[in-house]
């Protein structure tokens, strides 16, 4: 495609739809490649993107709900809004093409680029499609998903299974960094428990119970809980919670010996890529469209994760999840090496290259 060597990225919502977006943005900037990134006013990607440099535009954005609220009626504003913004944009700005990583922000620089005629390379990180994606696979040149088996949600000739891009700094994070940052002695092992981005309440409370019970004394524990959701009240020597870490956050994630998490597609890609076999507690189809259970499930039947849903969870059924864990630790990241974590990156940049 004629024109400057222009490439634009989105994706928002969470930091889990930011991150496989940076070894792309780090990679077309050593070629050359001026880039920028659209995404919300106000969302946690803003802050991340903008820390880091990036060229940033911010546009009005409507969350995509499955359900009725009275809220719908402004977002369909707020989207048409967007929309314009991001047509506005890119015929000022002339990109090559757009990649999309997904998350209600990135539904308007979609649609503005496919009604432009601007190549759109689009990522799916779930096992099964999220509305955002359904709703902007029409507009996209080429489809990359993570899971194989998502394959069959799309048109055979678009689609490409490419796995996730991982950040090269969940390759190189220093798990004696990590130790330091914390403070603890080593004669433990550590135990971290997060739920993505933004915490996971069900898991700071579970946690923060069995603490207070004894019955994690045999770990050093570390919660990122997510904004707000400290506890003041929990001052155990062997428990550290924080809101969230940002450079300090994989080094930690290297240290630990033992993960529990949301069944996040982000977060558990990262986690395998270092070799760390995670106990999952997904997101129930209660609280979500039932993604992180596909998620989870996945990995499970893979034989490099264990999962356990959260109607399910007492102590006994994650000592005994602890306990199975540390037994089979060798096989589990036997297997995981076996994945090719690392691959995922190239594989997408290729399929961006076919559309430039």
């Amino acid at each position: 495609m004629a024109g400057k060597k222009r490439l634009l990225f989105t994706g928002g919502g969470t930091l889990g739809h930011v991150m496989p977006n940076l070894p792309l943005i780090r990679h077309y900037q050593a070629q050359g490649y001026e880039v920028r990134y659209i995404g919300s006013y106000k969302g946690a990607e803003r802050v991340f993107i903008e820390a880091l440099g990036i060229p940033y535009s911010p546009i009005r954005t409507g969350k995509l709900r499955r359900y009725f609220d009275w809220q719908n009626f402004l977002d369909i504003f707020n989207v048409l809004v967007g929309l314009i913004q991001c047509l506005w944009l890119l015929l000022r700005w002339r990109p090559r093409g757009l990649f999309s990583k997904g998350g209600y922000v990135a539904l308007p620089p979609v649609i503005a680029a496919g009604l432009l005629r601007i190549p759109v390379v689009i990522h799916e990180s779930d096992r099964t499609p999220g509305l955002t994606t359904r709703l902007s696979k029409r507009f996209a040149t080429k489809i990359c998903v993570a899971f194989q088996d998502t394959t069959a949600f799309f048109d055979a000739q678009k689609v490409h299974w490419t796995g996730l891009p991982v950040r090269e700094a969940v390759f190189t994070a220093d798990p004696k960094v990590g130790a330091a940052f914390l403070g603890y002695d080593g004669t433990r092992p550590i135990l971290l428990v997060f739920g993505g981005s933004l915490g996971a309440a069900f898991l700071n409370d579970f946690v923060r119970t069995q603490v207070r019970a004894g019955h994690l004394d045999a770990y050093d524990i570390v919660n990122i809980c997510g904004k707000g959701k400290l506890d003041p009240t929990l001052q155990a020597a062997n428990y550290r919670q924080y809101e969230q870490l940002d450079a300090d956050f994989l080094p930690i994630m290297k240290a630990a010996e033992v993960v529990i998490t949301r069944g996040g597609a982000t977060s558990l890609f990262e986690l395998l890529a270092m070799k760390k076999p995670p106990i999952i507690v997904p997101l129930s189809k209660q609280s979500s469209r039932g993604d992180q259970i596909d998620n989870a499930a996945y990995f499970t039947a893979l034989g490099v994760a264990y999962t356990i849903e959260e109607e399910a969870v007492t102590w006994a059924a994650i000592q005994q999840l602890l306990n199975q864990l540390e037994q089979e630790r060798t096989q589990l990241v036997r297997k995981i090496e076996q994945l090719e974590f690392g691959q995922a990156t190239q594989k997408v940049i290729a399929t961006i290259d076919i559309v430039l």
